[in-house]
């Protein structure tokens, strides 16, 4: 997330904010079909992991906000390997839920993203999502996508969901002072809805442009990180949820076959 001219004290609110609630995913991978295998997590020392209960506060956002997506069946959840992690850090990749008597194998897709279910016994027994890998080298990210949208296209509507999703989650994980630095600077208890709010949506593909398409404007957005990320204007209510933003890929700008999800 990008908030411009604020205090350093902000910044550095904002910053461990992120830490915590990382950047959005973007495009879906198919779901791999289920085989009917167990899935075996040996133990490992410190794993990376997630408690359950945080992560349910994501289900509850989408449940509450769903309005602005309708079109979206579900959301999904990514584990996404950080720019330090080892070149192998996606191999071999599983997850579960593990409780005291919890255990629910979380099937993943090609690109580490996964549903997560409604469990009363995991959270009556505060269970956590544990992986087979070290923690330290994964962001946990959300990811929703309305039925309809055109390829190489993303809807505002649905980034505002991912946004009041990924908000819920941190807002489980970081310190009441954050929340309420943040809060008074936002000067708002919906901090998804304050239009300086410019959110950060990672993409999988590098991209050269992203375009808002508001009737016959066209408004360029700013991407950063060598083209993994693109900054959207989820707070400003000029724009409707059904708004588009169009994705311009860079292999497609060098001439190379479209690869756009």
């Amino acid at each position: 997330m990008h908030l411009p001219s604020l205090p350093i004290l902000a910044i550095l609110a904002l910053g461990h904010l992120a830490a915590h609630a990382g950047t959005q995913a973007d495009a879906p991978a198919a779901v791999p079909a289920e085989t009917g295998q167990s899935i075996h997590i040996n133990s490992i020392r410190n794993p990376e992991l997630k408690s359950y209960r945080v992560m349910a506060a994501g289900l509850d956002a989408f449940d509450e906000y769903h309005a602005l997506a309708p079109g979206a069946r579900e959301v999904r959840f990514k584990l996404v390997a950080g720019s330090r992690a080892p070149a192998d850090a996606m191999q071999d990749l599983a997850l579960r839920i593990a409780g005291n008597e919890t255990s629910i194998a979380l099937p993943l897709a090609a690109d580490g993203s996964f549903t997560l279910p409604r469990s009363a016994q995991a959270d009556s027994e505060d269970a956590d999502l544990v992986t087979n890998k070290k923690k330290g080298n994964y962001r946990w990210q959300p990811s929703i996508h309305s039925d309809g949208v055109p390829a190489g296209m993303r809807r505002l509507g649905d980034l505002r969901l991912q946004c009041q999703v990924t908000i819920a989650i941190a807002k489980k994980e970081i310190p009441f002072w954050v929340r309420t630095l943040v809060g008074t600077l936002l000067r708002t208890t919906d901090w998804c809805s304050a239009e300086q709010l410019k959110l950060g949506t990672r993409s999988d593909q590098a991209i050269a442009s992203a375009t808002l398409l508001d009737g016959e404007r066209r408004i360029a957005l700013k991407v950063e990180k060598e083209g993994r990320s693109f900054l959207s204007p989820i707070g400003d209510t000029r724009y409707a949820d059904d708004t588009l933003i169009e994705l311009v890929y860079q292999q497609d700008t060098a001439g190379a076959p479209s690869a756009a999800p």
